[in-house]
Order: structure tokens, then sequence, then C-alpha cells
């Protein structure tokens, strides 16, 4: 991290405090005086500068700028106490606060992920040990949770977990208090409808406030609003009145979703030329005369589980309505006249619809959840439970659709019905979709021979899969029992170092997520006989160089006590001259190795436009790479006590070979 400011037009130089106590940085004690320097930044979490093996994740840092601004006579203008905070592995940021009181009881909790964190698993009650001690609980990719209506006057805590692909990471308790109080300004753009707790005498701008029926709601929102339904039995017929509005069920445990339900007439009509820009989702239609009626007009349907009905979705007058993820089922004349449906299960279905049985849970007592042997919901006990079959629904949805909040495993494709999207969606079955696929496409090729001794293992990661495990050696498997594991990571390639000459290597990837590990093809390559040519690694002379906290071309960079010796080098070499995103460029010769993103080592001729590279404020991608001849002279520095040091502009952190 680098640490900057700006002066003032007198000073002419500045003491540095830097430490993890503020009331030392503030006295200037417990050593955390850093000198003094005339450059307007300072750097941190490097080799040889403070804090060499880095910053650490969920720690406070404080730190203090002086001005000098006399050299004579020494004058000083002490500065202020600033501070940063390096994001930790936990979960943190919790909303509402800590031991917040007058909450409201339908708070939507939010909260900071930890640092890589790709899933979540929140832990929720009114038991303080209950919500400290749980475990297996369901992981989500979002980093929001509601935990439906709360009680008034009661304490509630939570906990967050944060996956970062490897380690979970424990999050702490927090808790909250819902009281009564003012009710809150609704957020804009959003109206509720709660047909159990609302009044059409309501604003419906927050659900305190809801109405009680989705018209109502419909007719207060103006074009780009949501209309937001909460659990119940709607018995209305709802017009969208060609407003360009999103009307959609919220599932609710264990309420389910919204029910619309208006025997001998239309539950839902649309014929005021309404567009793409009209959407309903996440209802169940049921027992009504018809489930859709459509007439020159072209709205969105996406989600919703009609059944029961004498007619499902009627379309009239060149409609042509983008129908998708809806289960249509028993209805008794008929599924979809004048319009088709795309990923979906249609009873009387045509090409690319589903038309197997969607195997409801219990439809004769209203639960349209799936079916699933992995796991689904079942509000009446409000706990999940494993079945001896799986819906053709589950995961059957559009593939470019968002899984939303579908829990974890997903195989990220969402569910087809009104519980698609929602966190009630029904399970992928484990061994089926929910394991990890193989790796493939191993790079070097199975069986290569002559590979380069510096080569980097690369592959194809499996379907699912979150990280690798990685074994590599030079054992071979039909003697020994295994080769060596070389340890769990995200992304999809491994540096093992240098290779020995003309040998024969074996290596496996296994992929994991979160049902288990698909162990991998074993896989072998031969290295070549010959050592690449010494070359050197080094940059042209023009190439920036940070050295004790400057930037000076690498050509008149001289010996000092951080810089142990410069190497001048004359010839003909192979230049990659390496465009960063800012336009900067950075031109190397021969085999110098660049830190990415993931802290792996990436040789210069092994880079590509899909890597990230570190630099001592963060990363930066790469633009481009040409290659081309150069002849003249090369440098390269060799760092006292380190093998690293940072080059360009950016200030990207190199490493000989």
């Amino acid at each position: 991290m680098t640490l900057s400011w700006q002066p003032s037009d007198l000073a002419v130089s500045f003491d540095i405090y830097v430490g993890e106590n503020y009331d030392n940085v503030k006295y200037g004690t417990g050593e955390t005086f850093r000198g003094n320097q005339t450059t307007m930044f300072f750097i941190l979490g490097f080799p040889g500068y403070p804090y060499p093996n880095g910053l650490v994740p969920g720690t406070t840092y404080y730190w203090r700028v002086d001005e000098i601004y006399v050299r004579r006579t020494g004058d000083i203008s002490v500065g202020d106490v600033w501070s940063f905070k390096i994001t930790p592995s936990t979960a943190y940021a919790p909303n509402p606060a800590d031991g917040s009181e007058f909450v409201e009881p339908d708070v939507i909790l939010s909260w900071q992920p930890g640092y890589r964190a790709k899933l979540h698993t929140v832990y929720f009650g009114d038991n303080f040990a209950e919500v400290k001690n749980a475990s297996g609980g369901i992981p989500q990719e979002t980093t929001i949770y509601f935990p439906g209506i709360l009680e008034f006057d009661k304490t509630y805590y939570w906990r967050v977990d944060e996956l970062d692909g490897r380690t979970t990471h424990k999050g702490d308790v927090w808790s909250f208090t819902v009281g009564a109080g003012t009710p809150p300004v609704g957020e804009r753009g959003i109206i509720y409808v709660d047909s159990l707790n609302g009044d059409d005498n309501n604003n419906g701008s927050t659900l305190r406030t809801a109405f009680a029926t989705i018209q109502k709601g419909i007719d207060a929102a103006e074009d780009g609003d949501a209309v937001l339904v909460y659990p119940g039995l709607y018995l209305e017929e709802i017009n969208f009145l060609g407003k360009a509005i999103t009307v959609q069920g919220v599932a609710v445990s264990p309420a389910g979703v919204p029910v619309l339900w208006n025997p001998g007439d239309f539950a839902v009509s649309f014929y005021y030329g309404e567009g793409p820009g009209s959407i309903l989702k996440n209802f169940i239609i049921k027992d009504s005369f018809m489930g859709i009626f459509i007439a020159d007009s072209s709205p969105a349907i996406s989600n919703l589980t009609i059944v029961g009905n004498k007619y499902g979705i009627e379309a009239y007058a060149d409609s042509q309505p983008d129908i998708s993820n809806c289960i249509l089922w028993n209805n008794t004349d008929g599924d979809l006249f004048g319009c088709r449906a795309m990923y979906s299960c249609v009873e009387r279905g045509g090409e690319g619809d589903i038309t197997a049985d969607p195997l409801f849970v219990d439809p004769d007592n209203g639960d349209y959840h799936l079916r699933s042997e992995r796991g689904r919901y079942w509000p009446r006990f409000d706990i999940w439970v494993l079945d001896k079959v799986t819906s053709p629904c589950v995961d059957g949805g559009n593939p470019d659709a968002d899984t939303l909040d579908e829990p974890m495993p997903n195989a990220g494709r969402i569910n087809i019905g009104a519980y698609g999207g929602t966190a009630e969606a029904s399970l992928s079955p484990y061994g089926q979709i929910g394991l990890p696929g193989q790796a493939s496409d191993p790079d070097p090729a199975d069986g290569a021979a002559e590979v380069e001794l510096d080569a980097i293992l690369r592959w194809t990661p499996g379907a699912n899969a979150i990280s690798h495990d990685i074994y590599f050696g030079k054992e071979n498997p039909e003697h020994l029992t295994s080769i060596a594991f070389m340890g769990n990571q995200i992304i999809s390639q491994f540096d093992p170092g240098w290779l020995d000459p003309d040998t024969t290597y074996f290596w496996r990837i296994d992929e994991v997520n979160l049902n288990g590990k698909s162990t991998g093809v074993m896989w072998k390559f031969t290295t070549t006989d010959r050592w690449p040519p010494k070359g050197r690694a080094c940059f042209l002379p023009e190439t920036p160089v940070l050295t004790n906290g400057r930037l000076f071309q690498i050509r008149n960079v001289t010996a000092s006590r951080t810089i142990e010796s410069v190497q001048e080098h004359k010839g003909t070499f192979v230049c990659r001259d390496i465009v960063l995103e800012s336009g900067n460029t950075i031109s190397v010769v021969e085999a110098h190795r660049f830190m990415t993103d993931s802290g792996q080592w990436v040789a210069a001729q092994n880079l590509t436009t899909s890597l990230r590279l570190k630099t001592l404020t963060g990363t930066i991608g790469i633009k481009s790479i040409t290659t081309r001849s150069y002849a003249g002279k090369v440098y390269n520095l060799k760092i006292a006590n380190s093998d690293q040091y940072m080059v360009g502009k950016d200030s990207v952190i190199v490493r000989d070979y």
C-alpha cells in the first residue's frame, strides 16, 4: 500500500509516523516514527519498508505526516492522525449496526463481505447461543438477507460466515432490537403490497405502510417502479394499465409466494399496449377462469406457476409476450393460446418445452415447491427435507437468467416455476449437477514432450468448480500411491517453478465445490533437455524503477544501502512490450517474472491479457503484449535481502528467475 498526501506550499520535507495504536501515532511514541523524507508518498507492506510481511486483514492502521517548513530552524507543523482499515476476512459493517434499537420489523439485513469472499452463510434467531454455535447453513451469493416480519420489542441475533473458496471464516454474532418508532421513508421506486397486514388507505412506501391489494399498488406506480407483493391470497384481477413496471412476488418463509385467484374471470390482464418493460414474476396463479389474458401487448412473464385454471395464457392481436421459466399444468381447457413459452414446463408443450410432470410436493394442499433429492423447503415445519425424486424443473430455466436468491447448490441455472430465483428454490441434486465437473484441456497437453523448463500449468475448470486441488510431482503413479499435494487455489493455473531437464512430470487437478470433489485425470509431460539461455531478466534503459521511495530510470540507478548492484548487459534480445490499462508500457527482455493478483509469479513469455498484475497500490490489467527484437543495453537490479523490486510508472512487482 502507498500512502500519499497534498503538502502545503511552505513544506520542504515530511516526518512520517505509522502504527497500530492511535495514541502512539499521535504522540510519536512506540517506534511509530518512520523517518523524514521529501517525497509525498510512503510505502507500507513491502520488503524493505514498514510491515515487510504485508498488512494484516481486519487491522486498523493510523498515520500522521508532520510538515517541516524551514530546514535551518526546523519549524514543524504537526499533522492530524488519519486511519485506514485493511478489509478483514470476516463479514463486517453490519446493517443494522450491532446493538441497534428501534429497528423496523421489516428490516433487510446487509453487510460488507470479507476479503475475497465468494459465498455467505447467514445464521439468524432470537437465541444468542444457538446463533453463535450454528453450523451447516446454506450459503448464498448476495450480501443481503430478509428474515421476514419480526416481532416488536424483541432482540434478534445474526452471524455471517464467509467462504473465500478455500476457507470458511466464522463471523461475529451481531444483535439488534425491534421497536416501535417513526415509520421509515420508503425507498424511491418501490411500492409494497401485503394482503395480510396492508391497507389500501396506506401509501405503500414501506412494508409497514403497504397496500392490501395489488391493483392499488399498480395504480400508485409509475414507469420504472417495482411493486413487491408479499405472500397471501389475492382475490382480484390485476391490470397493468399500460405501465412499464415490475410486479413481483416476494418469497417469505414459511408463507411462500403470493397466490392470485380470480374464479370466473381473468387473474391478470395486459391490453393497454404493454411492452417488455411490463414484467410479471414469482406468482402462483390458480383456480381462475384464465390465468393471463393478453391483447395487442408484449409483456415479459417469468417464473410463474399457473395451475388448475380453465385456460392458462391466451394472447391475441399481434401480441408477442416473452414467456420463460414458467410451469403451466392441469389447466383444464389448455395452457397456451396464440403464444409460446421458452424454458418452461407445459403439460401440452411444444418444441423446447418440458412436458414431464413437474413433481409438485403437495398441490392438493397448495404446496407447489419442487421435489429434490438434494433438498427442498417444507413450509409446514419450516425445514429442508430430501425427496426420493427430483423435479425436471430444477435447474431447467433459461441458462442466461440470474439465479438471484436461489440457495446453493443451484448449478448456476434458475429453477422453473414460482419459486425460481427465490430463497425457497429447490436444490440441485447431489452427485449429479451439484458436484463439479472434471478439469479438462491441460496445458502442457497430456503426453507432451520438449516442454520448456519454466512452463506454467493451465487447464479449463470443471463446471461449477469453486476451487482446485493441485497434485504435481516426478513420481510415477504406477509405483507410488499418489503424487504430492501442492495446495488448493481459486485460479486455474499453477507455476511449479523451474523444472528439471529431460524429466517426466505427472499432475492432476481435483475440482472442488460445496458438494464435494471430482477427482481429475492424471496427466503427464516430459521436459526438454535444454536449459534456456541465461539471458538475464532485464529491462530497457528508460524503464522507471522505484528505489528509496522515488522513480528513476533504471540506467540512472546507482548502488546504495538497498540496491546491492546494478547489472548492465549489451547484446541482441527478444523484447516484450507490455502495455497496461493505464497506457504505460513496460519493456522487458528474457524471462523476468511478474506477480499476478493471485500472488503467483508468471514469466514474461507466459503473460496474457487475461491476467492482472500486482502493484504497490492494487492491481492493473494488461491491454496488449507485442514481441520485437532489441539491440543495445539492458539493465537489471540486485536488491539487498530481496529478489523483488518494482518497475514502471505503475510500480508493478517483479522478480528475477
